[in-house]
């Protein structure tokens, strides 16, 4: 199935500096616009990807919650699960586009705790996103160019790039000490 999925069409809009609240040292932005739907017209959707050091930190969201503090937990609930899998795979897509420029990149995704129509939030460990992004790495990364490594208790999925003469297990533990570093996450 995953074989006919196709990505949007993605075009590149800028590159972003950090703010004072910021960890990331640069961004590339990006946008896509979905196919309009019975129930709704084209979305537009903004991709981030926030380099830290020699990471690349893959975020996306529908540009009409940019101002919103959860806009990437939101469900937007006008998209069956083609639809939706189409928008995950357009974020993936991304990758080997960033390759082009930054070969020696290693890329992290999170996969957001969902927050639904009813306010619930979902649980922190392996949410549905993660579990999306665990599948698609496989099925559109592959093994040849990354490690793969999975922080299943926060939802993270972690892809180090190989390179001659770099270990990747100590490559993903400086990494995953980065992002405990500037974010002040607990250590898991």
């Amino acid at each position: 199935m995953l074989e006919k999925v196709q990505a949007y069409d993605i075009k590149f809009i800028q590159k972003a500096s950090p703010t004072s609240r910021d960890a990331f040292n640069f961004c590339r932005v990006y946008r896509f616009y979905t196919d309009p739907i019975p129930t709704c017209q084209r979305l537009k959707y903004i991709i981030r990807a926030e380099a830290h050091d020699k990471v690349f930190a893959i975020k996306f969201y529908a540009a009409r919650d940019k101002k919103l503090d959860n806009k990437y937990n939101r469900i937007l609930g006008v998209y069956d699960y083609i639809s939706a899998l189409r928008i995950f795979y357009t974020c993936a897509s991304i990758i080997p586009k960033l390759m082009e420029d930054f070969p020696e990149y290693s890329y992290i995704v999170n996969g957001a705790r969902t927050i639904d129509i009813n306010k619930k939030i979902e649980n922190e460990s392996e949410t549905q996103r993660f579990r999306v992004y665990r599948a698609l790495a496989t099925k559109i990364i592959g093994t040849d160019s990354f490690e793969h490594y999975q922080f299943k208790e926060i939802s993270s999925y972690l892809l180090v790039k190989k390179q001659p003469n770099i270990d990747t297990e100590e490559e993903k533990n400086k990494i995953k000490q980065m992002f405990l570093d500037r974010y002040k996450i607990e250590d898991i």
